[in-house]
């Protein structure tokens, strides 16, 4: 097997990398090494590598993809390494762990490679600047008074936390079921059925002569296509098909409801019940978009549909997004 390609202006001999790739410390499709970073091609896992003294930056980018479903944002995570004065290579995380992990372990070992986006410093601070001047910002009238609402309301809803989660968990899990195709579901089904008549032919095939190299192959293309489909989620499942998600959103939503009632006055229809609702309806009222409780739900709505795979945003927008627009992408904006 060739050894690890690299990336930078500087090499290493190509012998110690293959060695120090070997015993390298693997997280996804990257590495770290004694030797140098070690980040995943399209086809192979750890194909490239830059020198540890080349490194400048590493830190996460987050994207969004199209998705499933018009205006649902997917998350992409990317881990980015910046060498060579201003070179960058990044590769794509399946899970978030993997990303932090490797993180920690850098700034364990080598503290000198910063862990931040070029330039995110200065934005950090424009917006702290920026939150502290909104905080600063003093509301009169109904726009008061929304405040003040929202505020309470952030307060009770934080005493429940897994009940808001919950809320979104359904509310995921209802717009997919929902985006799901019965054309897919019969394509699914198709090549479920095919993949279960491979492995059986495969088996009765042997039974009468059938070779066993093509009976093999047989049996692989079989539990690949099944595995494909499981894995898919387009199939329905006794706890996840329309009927069950539509179920767990109404019985989510009247638990919400009930609890939303021991709050006089609750400023918000259960479907929209989050303390990141709350916080951002504040922040649009402050900003003085909206001057009253209808005006900043209608501002944030749109907002929300502005912002789909086309729109960058920061970190914290993006956590803060993605987390709060299932619910109103499942409630049609209403």
């Amino acid at each position: 097997m060739s050894g690890p390609q690299p990336l930078s202006r500087v090499t290493i001999d190509p012998e110690i990398i293959r060695k120090d790739r070997r015993s390298c410390k693997k997280y996804d499709q990257c590495g770290l090494g004694e030797k140098a970073v070690y980040i995943g091609g399209a086809l192979a896992p750890r194909k490239f590598y830059v020198p540890y003294a080349q490194v400048t930056h590493v830190y996460k980018r987050v994207a969004v993809s199209k998705g499933s479903g018009k205006a649902f944002l997917t998350p992409i995570l990317y881990l980015v390494v910046r060498y060579d004065d201003g070179k960058e290579k990044q590769c794509s995380f399946r899970y978030l762990n993997d990303a932090d992990d490797m993180l920690t372990e850098l700034e364990h070992t080598h503290p000198e490679i910063s862990l931040k986006k070029p330039g995110s410093e200065a934005k950090e601070r424009e917006k702290a600047e920026r939150r502290k001047k909104l905080d600063e910002v003093v509301l009169e009238g109904d726009a008061r008074r929304a405040v003040r609402k929202l505020e309470t309301a952030k307060d009770y809803l934080n005493k429940r936390p897994g009940l808001c989660q919950d809320l979104i968990a359904r509310a995921r899990i209802k717009r997919s079921c929902d985006l799901i195709r019965p054309g897919w579901q019969a394509l699914a089904g198709g090549i479920l059925v095919a993949g279960i008549c491979c492995i059986v032919g495969a088996i009765l095939g042997l039974r009468a002569g059938l070779s066993k190299t093509a009976a093999i192959m047989l049996i692989l293309i079989g539990a690949a296509a099944i595995l494909m489909m499981i894995n898919s989620k387009i199939l329905p499942t006794p706890g996840r098909n329309r009927r069950a998600a539509e179920k767990a959103w109404e019985k989510v939503l009247g638990s919400m409801q009930h609890h939303i009632n021991g709050c006089p006055g609750f400023p918000l229809p259960a479907c929209y019940a989050h303390p990141i609702v709350c916080d951002r309806m504040i922040r649009i009222l402050k900003e003085q978009r909206a001057s009253d409780l209808d005006g900043a739900l209608d501002v944030l709505k749109e907002d929300l549909k502005q912002m789909d795979h086309t729109v960058q945003l920061d970190r914290e927008d993006y956590d803060e997004v993605i987390r709060i627009k299932p619910l109103f992408l499942v409630m049609n904006y209403q």
